[in-house]
């Protein structure tokens, strides 16, 4: 997801191996509070042509890890299985709660969670981490939906985070196939776009708060439930424009600002 620093061969065998044995909550409880943050973004590229870069989940290039760098404790794409691997001086955990790959149209489908990851001045874990890429304008593009529902002791910095890494994947996968901006339907030829709901939105991102101990009983929750917002952070572009973010390799230089202005609270 973001820049790769190296760590010992011995460190992440044995990281793999406790990989067996992590436990992610799906409560926010204590200091942690539930946020919700959502990235939707549109490629102008077919989702067999996206599938090619993502549909592999021990395959992090897209996100930043080299390759060979991410390690399973299982099999591939399957229900269950944990993939390890370094971040900035951190180790990741994450676990697939479920995993759907159809042929075109799709939709394809990936939720995993996240170990509690120690940034420093706070701390985030997360019990449901989603993507999801549906065809858009007739197959002639795709569009990505990212939610992350989140537990974190300080939630709008770990949004931001979520936000500008997610954005910067999607943007990367772009970038991967030839680094063509979306501008719309009528453009690539590919006819009606989706409803109105969602048509002009390209990357969209809502960082929601609940106050107290939060509830998440099911770590599979539809992305639709999310809580209702009480404060949002927004990259939107009308008509569908990618964004213009210029960082694409690891973090990027937006998240890599994020987090040096997160190190500084």
């Amino acid at each position: 997801m973001k820049k790769f620093l190296t760590l010992s061969t011995t460190s992440t065998l044995l990281a793999l191996a406790s990989a067996q044995n992590v436990t992610v909550p799906t409560t926010c409880t204590g200091n942690f509070t539930a946020g919700t943050d959502e990235v939707l973004f549109t490629v102008p590229y077919t989702y067999d042509q996206v599938i090619s870069i993502i549909g592999n989940y021990q395959n992090l290039t897209w996100s930043g890890s080299p390759a060979g760098s991410v390690k399973l404790n299982g099999t591939d794409n399957t229900v269950g299985t944990a993939r390890t691997y370094p971040l900035d001086g951190l180790t990741v955990i994450e676990t697939i709660l479920n995993y759907s790959k159809p042929a075109s149209p799709g939709p394809y489908e990936e939720v995993h969670n996240t170990a509690l990851l120690n940034l420093g001045t706070y701390e985030f874990f997360i019990p449901y981490d989603g993507t999801t890429v549906t065809e858009y304008c007739g197959g002639k593009a795709s569009q990505f939906n990212f939610t992350a529902h989140f537990c974190s002791t300080n939630v709008t910095a770990a949004g931001a985070l979520l936000h500008e890494v997610h954005l910067t994947d999607a943007e990367t996968v772009g970038k991967f196939l030839g680094g063509k901006n979306f501008t719309s339907c009528a453009a690539l030829g590919g006819g009606n776009a989706p409803p109105a709901s969602s048509s002009t939105l390209s990357a969209t991102s809502t960082t929601s708060a609940a106050g107290g101990s939060t509830g998440m009983s099911s770590a599979t929750t539809a992305a639709s439930s999310a809580a209702t917002s009480a404060s949002s952070s927004s990259a939107s572009v009308a008509s569908g424009l990618a964004p213009t973010h210029t960082a694409y390799a690891g973090l990027g230089a937006g998240a890599m600002a994020v987090v040096g202005a997160v190190l500084m609270l």
